[in-house]
C-alpha cells in the first residue's frame, strides 16, 4: 500500500461515540509477574504489549517488537536480528548483562558475556510481553539492573493447530507451526516448532535457525505442574567489519581478512513448574530448569583467527510462597523466595582456557501495604551471595550483599496513578568476566548502585499517556576496558570501572482515535556519562541521548489490518570510544510497514523494514588497534518479509 492511500484511508476514517472507543481499546493493566500478578500497586514504569498489539506489527521475530519501545535500545552488531542485546537504562557495550530476560520466569540470560538468546521464544507462543523499566534486583536479583523483560507464553483454551511458511530477502526461508491438544483428566500438550534459513545481508552471513519446543501440562483444584522440554540447533557466520573505505566500495562484502568467523550451537532446556494453592490465602510456586548449550567456531580479529569451543550449563532452582491478607486498610499482598543458581562455564581457544563455575544463592521478600484507600507502600529485600570459583587456577571468592527496595503507589482518581522508588542495584561479575582480567586481579567486585524513579500514569477506556524520570547511579560498574592490561600480555581486560550515572526521561502516548484508527508514540531522553577517573564527564559510548518512535495502526477493511511505525536512534559515540577519540556516529529514521489479512482460518501478513532502504550501520566500533579509524557493521536496506498461514 502506497503512504498516499494510507493517509487518504485514515482521513476518511469515520469517527465514534466515546462509548464506542472504550470499547474498541482495551488497554492492558499494569502487571509485574514474579509469582502472583500485582495490578495496579507497583511503583515503578511497566510497558504491557499484549497478542493484539503483537498481530497487530506483523512482525515475525521478538526483536521487531521490542525495538521502539521507550527507553529500550537494540544492539544488532550484525545487522540481522541474530544475536541481539537490549539495553534498558543506557548501557552500551555491557547492556546484555545489565538487562534480564525472562520467559514465564526462567532466565535467559547468561553467565557469560553472550547476551539472551531471543530467537528461542517464537512470537507465535508468546501471550504478552511485560517490560519492568528500572531496577528489578529484589524481586528478580542478578541482572535485573536497568529493567526486565518478561515474556509470558499462551496457554491456549481450546484445542488448536496452526502452520506458517514465510519468504523474504537474501533468501529467506521459514517454516512455523504449534499445536494445542487437552488430552482429558486435566492433561493438555502444546508443540511449537519452527526451521529458518537465510543467506544474509552481508557476504559470509548464513544463518540457520531450528527451534523445537514441548509443554506437557496437568491442571487440577488449585493449581498445575508442567514439563518443558526445548532443543535450538544455531549455525551462524560472521561478516566481520568493514573499514569506511570498505563500506563505500561494498558494503556487503566480507573480507578474509576478519570475516571467517562462525559459529554453531546447540542448547537443550528442561524445566519443571508447580503452583498450588495451600489455601484461600496462600499460594506456592516451585520452578527448576536446566540449560546446556555447547558450542565451537572461530572468531575474527586484527590479531587473526582463533578457534573456540565452549560449554554453558545454567541450573536455577526457586520456590516461592506469595499470600495475602485483610486489614481495615485493604488487601496487603506479600512474596517470600529463594533463587539458587548454579552456573558453569567452559572456554577453550588458542589463548588458553576459562573454566569456571558461579553459584549464586539469594534469599527475598516484598510486601505491598495499602496506606489509605489510595496510597500504597511496596518493601522489599534480598539478600544475596555469590560464590565464584576459578576451576583452571584453583581459586575461588565469596561476596555478600543486600538490596533494598521502597516505593509508593498513589491512585490519585480512576484515571491519574503517580509512583516514586528507590531501589538498590546489584549484579555480580558473570563467570567470563571472572575469566578475562589484568595480571593483578582475581575476581572482581560486584556492581552495586542506587536507582531513583517518579512517574505519572492517566489513562482511561480510549488512552494513556505516561511520564517516567529516572536517575540511576553505579559504583564498580563491569565493563570490558580495550587499553587495560590483558592476561595474555596485549591490551584489553574486563575491569570495574570508576562512578558512573544515568539520567533519563520517558514520555508515551497512546490513543484509540476511533474504532479503526489508533496512534502512538515515545521520546526517550539519556544521560549517562563516567563521573570519576580518566573519562569523567565523559558520555558511555554507543548510548543514544535521544530515541523517538511512533506508529499508527489502521482497519482498512474486515479483516484487513495496516500498520507503520517510525524509529528514530540518536547520535552517539562508537563502541568502547570511552576517551572519545572519535566524533559521534549520526543518528537516523526508520521506517517499517505491514499488512496483515485474515481470512476464516488462513492468515498472511506483510512487513517491510526500513521502508525507505535507509544506508545506516546497525553497530560501529572505535579500532583501537588503528588510532583514528573504525569498525563498521552495515545494516539491511529494504528488508521484506511474507508469511502465509492455516489454523485448523
Amino acid at each position: 500500500m502506497k503512504l498516499s492511500h494510507l493517509a487518504l484511508a485514515i482521513s476518511l476514517a469515520p469517527t465514534l461515540t466515546l462509548a464506542d472507543a472504550q470499547q474498541a481499546l482495551e488497554i492492558p493493566p499494569l502487571v509485574v509477574t514474579r509469582a502472583t500478578p500485582i495490578q495496579q500497586t507497583t511503583p515503578a514504569s511497566v510497558k504491557v504489549i499484549d497478542r493484539k498489539q503483537i498481530e497487530a506489527s506483523g512482525a515475525s521475530a521478538l526483536v521487531d517488537v521490542l525495538r521502539g519501545q521507550a527507553g529500550l535500545q537494540i544492539r544488532d552488531t550484525l545487522g540481522d536480528g541474530n544475536r541481539v542485546g537490549v539495553s534498558l537504562r543506557g548501557f552500551g557495550e555491557n547492556a546484555a548483562n545489565n538487562t534480564l530476560v525472562l520467559v514465564d520466569g526462567r532466565r535467559l540470560n547468561n553467565p557469560s558475556l553472550q547476551g539472551p538468546d531471543l530467537n528461542s521464544v517464537p512470537l507465535a507462543n508468546i501471550e504478552r510481553i511485560e517490560i519492568l523499566r528500572g531496577a528489578g534486583t529484589v524481586l528478580y536479583g542478578d541482572q535485573a539492573v536497568g529493567g526486565v523483560i518478561n515474556i509470558i507464553t499462551r496457554q491456549p483454551k481450546d484445542n488448536e493447530a496452526y502452520v506458517e511458511s514465510s519468504i523474504g530477502s537474501h533468501d529467506l526461508e521459514a517454516y512455523r507451526g504449534h499445536v494445542y491438544q487437552q488430552l482429558g483428566a486435566g492433561f493438555s500438550a502444546y508443540a511449537s516448532g519452527e526451521a529458518r534459513n537465510s543467506d544474509g545481508y552481508r557476504d559470509h552471513n548464513n544463518a540457520s535457525y531450528d527451534d523445537a519446543f514441548l509443554r506437557l501440562r496437568h491442571d487440577h483444584e488449585g493449581g498445575h505442574a508442567l514439563y518443558e522440554y526445548q532443543s535450538i540447533d544455531d549455525e551462524l557466520k560472521f561478516p566481520g567489519y568493514l573499514t569506511a573505505a570498505q563500506r563505500r566500495s561494498d558494503r556487503k562484502a566480507s573480507y578474509a581478512a576478519n570475516s571467517n568467523g562462525w559459529n554453531d550451537s546447540n542448547t537443550q532446556v528442561h524445566r519443571l513448574a508447580l503452583q498450588q494453592a495451600l489455601n484461600d490465602w496462600l499460594t506456592a510456586d516451585l520452578d527448576y530448569s536446566h540449560r546446556d548449550t555447547d558450542g565451537q567456531g572461530t572468531y575474527n580479529s586484527a590479531w587473526g583467527d582463533s578457534p573456540f569451543t565452549q560449554g554453558t550449563r545454567v541450573e536455577t532452582f526457586s520456590p516461592r510462597l506469595s499470600g495475602h491478607f485483610d486489614s481495615s486498610l485493604g488487601r496487603s499482598d506479600w512474596l517470600f523466595g529463594h533463587d539458587h543458581t548454579q552456573s558453569d562455564y567452559e572456554y577453550r581457544s588458542s589463548y588458553g582456557a576459562t573454566l569456571f563455575r558461579q553459584t549464586l544463592r539469594d534469599w527475598y521478600g516484598q510486601l505491598t501495604q495499602p496506606l489509605t484507600d489510595s496510597v500504597s507502600l511496596t518493601a522489599g529485600y534480598r539478600a544475596s551471595e555469590a560464590e565464584d570459583r576459578n576451576k583452571g587456577a584453583d581459586t575461588s571468592h565469596t561476596d555478600r550483599e543486600g538490596s533494598s527496595s521502597l516505593g509508593l503507589n498513589w491512585q490519585v482518581d480512576e484515571q491519574l496513578r503517580a509512583f516514586v522508588k528507590r531501589e538498590d542495584v546489584l549484579r555480580w561479575a558473570n563467570v567470563d568476566e571472572n575469566g578475562f582480567v589484568g595480571p593483578d586481579v582475581d575476581f572482581l567486585k560486584p556492581q552495586t548502585g542506587t536507582s531513583w524513579e517518579s512517574g505519572l500514569e492517566w489513562q482511561d477506556g480510549v488512552q494513556r499517556y505516561q511520564a517516567t524520570l529516572y536517575r540511576l547511579d553505579l559504583t564498580d560498574e563491569l565493563m570490558y576496558d580495550p587499553l587495560a592490561a590483558g592476561p595474555f600480555g596485549f591490551p584489553g581486560a574486563n575491569i570495574n570501572l570508576d562512578k558512573t550515572r544515568r539520567d533519563g526521561l520517558l514520555l508515551e502516548a497512546e490513543r484509540q482515535l476511533t474504532s479503526r484508527l489508533s496512534v502512538g508514540g515515545q521520546y526517550s531522553f539519556t544521560d549517562s556519562e563516567y563521573r570519576d577517573g580518566n573519562y569523567q564527564g565523559n558520555e558511555v559510548p554507543w548510548v543514544s541521548r535521544h530515541s523517538a518512535s511512533a506508529h499508527v495502526s489502521y482497519q482498512i477493511l474486515p479483516g484487513l489490518k495496516g500498520y507503520l511505525e517510525s524509529e528514530y536512534t540518536g547520535a552517539r559515540y562508537l563502541a568502547s570510544d570511552d576517551g572519545h577519540a572519535m566524533p559521534r556516529e549520526g543518528g537516523y529514521t526508520l521506517f517499517n510497514a505491514a499488512l496483515s489479512y485474515d481470512y476464516q482460518q488462513f492468515t498472511s501478513k506483510l512487513r517491510v523494514n526500513n521502508l525507505t532502504g535507509k544506508r545506516y550501520d546497525s553497530f560501529a566500533t572505535y579500532a583501537n588497534w588503528v588510532p583514528g579509524s573504525k569498525g563498521l557493521y552495515p545494516a539491511a536496506e529494504e528488508d521484506v518479509q511474507l508469511s502465509v498461514g492455516y489454523r485448523f
